[in-house]
């Protein structure tokens, strides 16, 4: 049975919304307690996106993470080199998805209120409420952010919640990743990526034009 990655949910493009719509005005909303730490992290990758660095942007997500939220038991079963290109090609769909979405719906975006972050490990998930003009009527989106903390003690995204839906991650799992894996393991999964990643440019970041 042949699959879709990622590329075609209806539910997918929303949530990357969502996502990106946290990263635009956090910095100016963050208690002072975290506005340091996040805000270098939130500011590079609003500007990658907004400007094209889609390869630069990517580097603030938890790519590992997703991966273990995506595949479960079998990213144990899975190799090292399997589980890099996993995270390699997702990614690259993701990229060639989402973000020339993200670009052209920033504008639409009003203002954010937030939840206190709740921190727990490395771990810190952030309610909000996000405001959207998109028409005569502002509508009002409730969203739960998952950040995690690497190694370097920085923040990376790693997924999305949409109030009423499962996460972005849990969507993507359970109609697609794991149903591949249940027909053909580690083997039809990659090479379902692979040929999905053919037909998407591969992530890279666009010239910066000169400053005057």
């Amino acid at each position: 049975m042949q699959r879709t990655l990622v590329s075609r949910s209806g539910r997918v493009l929303p949530l990357m919304f969502a996502l990106f719509a946290l990263l635009v005005t956090s910095v100016a909303q963050a208690r002072p307690k975290e506005k340091a730490e996040h805000e270098q992290m939130i500011g590079r990758l609003i500007n990658s996106v907004r400007y094209g660095q889609d390869k630069a942007a990517l580097a603030f997500m938890d790519g590992d993470t997703e991966a273990r939220e995506l595949l479960g038991a079998a990213y144990d079963k899975g190799t090292a080199e399997q589980r890099a290109e996993f995270v390699r090609l997702f990614h690259h769909i993701f990229a060639g998805v989402a973000f020339p979405k993200m670009r052209g719906n920033f504008e639409h975006l009003t203002t954010i209120t937030y939840d206190p972050p709740e921190v727990k490990g490395t771990r810190t998930d952030i309610g909000s409420v996000i405001h959207i003009q998109a028409g005569p009527k502002e509508q009002e989106l409730r969203v739960r952010y998952w950040l995690s903390k690497g190694a370097d003690g920085k923040p990376r995204v790693v997924d999305v919640t949409i109030q009423g839906d499962k996460s972005m991650l849990t969507n993507i799992r359970d109609d697609q990743i794991q149903p591949i894996l249940a027909e053909g393991g580690w083997t039809k999964l990659l090479d379902l990526m692979r040929e999905r990643a053919k037909d998407l440019p591969a992530p890279a970041d666009k010239p910066m034009a000169p400053t005057k």
